[in-house]
């Protein structure tokens, strides 16, 4: 480990070392160690962890593992890559040694290269390749999906919600509190939306919303209980009390199940010998056209 600051406090009960103050050449105290470095307006640091504590316009910045290298059991999760600088600011930092996890707080603020976080808190574990937000949750990233022509393309996706965990185990990411997400493939809200990632991190394999789900695309509308995407053959399966189709000609269609693939723009709604499936309205929306 190595620390650098204009001023630094060793105290020798507690075994900690305070990083403070400024000068020329030494505009914010800064430590290392190992793949990380953390710069803030102050530093505190635990020697036996080495624990860290810092706050005041904290940047911290992750190194990649070196090719070859021992990660010591580090883990970083999937949906970042394993070989490019993870950017990480905050307002504060708390880094447990023993637990390999560090809390950011205070418009915390996550990227790399096209992939971002931001939210209150965010916690990086390290054991586990874990990562959670909390609060005023929007992550960005960029993944393979299926276009109009049927065709693989990496495009955007932005989702919002009140918290965020991914867990690396089942390369899982889960949105839950008024969870939005927005892609070219739609517009989606629901109360929890959940993603589940190929291993290799910028695939999607499947999708599934929940509770009071609506998605919008193009030219309709659909509500309903329950929405699952599958990627592989760009299939969307919708189930509710009932599900409801509104297309661009304003021609409403209700059903227990909705099954669509995007790509063919074909639509099956089943009654499932529930709910009577049937279609009201008419064309006069779209008689100009």
């Amino acid at each position: 480990m190595a620390a650098d600051a204009a001023a630094a406090r060793y105290v020798l009960g507690k075994g900690t070392l305070e990083l403070s103050g400024r000068e020329p050449g030494r505009e914010k105290p800064h430590v290392t160690h190992e793949r990380f470095g953390v710069y803030a307006t102050g530093i505190s640091i635990v020697l036996e962890g080495p624990d860290v504590s810092a706050s005041g316009d904290v940047k911290s910045v992750l190194q990649p593992a070196k090719p070859g290298a021992d990660s010591g059991g580090n883990k970083l999760p999937s949906m970042l890559k394993r070989d490019q600088v993870v950017n990480v600011t905050a307002s504060e930092l708390n880094y447990q040694a023993k637990a390999s996890r560090a809390t950011y707080t205070g418009k915390a603020l996550l990227w790399q290269g096209e992939t971002s976080i931001k939210a209150d808190t965010i916690v990086l574990d390290d054991k586990a390749g874990d990562l959670t937000g909390k609060g005023s949750v929007v992550t960005s990233m960029v993944l393979e999906q299926t276009n109009d022509k049927g065709q693989k393309e990496r495009t955007r996706s932005t989702t919002t919600a009140k918290d965020f965990v991914y867990e690396e185990a089942s390369h899982k990411a889960t949105y839950t509190g008024d969870a939005h997400m927005n892609s070219s493939q739609g517009d989606m809200t629901a109360v929890k939306i959940e993603l589940f990632l190929k291993g290799e991190g910028d695939q999607l394999d499947r999708a599934e919303a929940y509770e009071t789900v609506t998605l919008r695309e193009k030219t309709r509308k659909t509500t309903g209980a329950r929405l699952t995407y599958y990627g592989g053959d760009d299939r969307y399966v919708m189930t509710g009390a009932p599900v409801t189709v509104v297309d661009e000609c304003a021609r409403e269609t209700i059903g227990r199940t909705l099954t669509f693939h995007r790509t063919t723009d074909r639509i099956v709604i089943d009654g499932s010998e529930q709910i009577r499936t049937q279609t009201k309205g008419n064309d006069s929306k779209c008689s100009g056209s």
